[in-house]
């Protein structure tokens, strides 16, 4: 072999041992780009994992404030309903009266309707 065959080898070696070299920092700049991409991967999944809690929270609080709502409305229902049935029946009671004109009753039931008012008033301001 002569030194311009060596010499040549030699040189071949060199530019194939900087394309290995070359090809090395490419990957580590590829490993570090996707140890990047990684991270930031996990901080997207964190954040997505705090308004997933954040939501359920709200949503708990919706459906709280949704049965104390319902519950406002049964109540206020039931409420109405029974005020209803008093008044159906008072109504009856104003019909039968007036068929056997029982006027005289209807005072007294009048009456006793005032007094239970006016000591319901005073049992609610103690």
């Amino acid at each position: 072999m002569t030194f311009e065959e060596i010499q040549q080898t030699i040189e071949g070696m060199l530019a194939v041992q900087r394309q290995l070299q070359e090809s090395q920092m490419e990957l580590k700049e590829s490993q570090m780009k996707l140890h990047e991409r990684q991270m930031e991967l996990q901080e997207s999944q964190f954040e997505l994992r705090e308004r997933q809690l954040l939501f359920q929270e709200t949503q708990e609080q919706d459906r709280e404030t949704l049965r104390a709502t319902l519950q406002v409305i049964t109540e206020e229902m039931n409420r109405f309903i029974e005020r209803s049935n008093r008044n159906e029946r008072r109504i009856e009671q104003l019909i039968g009266y007036s068929i056997t004109n029982e006027s005289e009753h209807l005072d007294i039931e009048q009456r006793f309707r005032k007094l239970e008012a006016k000591l319901h008033e005073l049992q609610s301001q103690k």
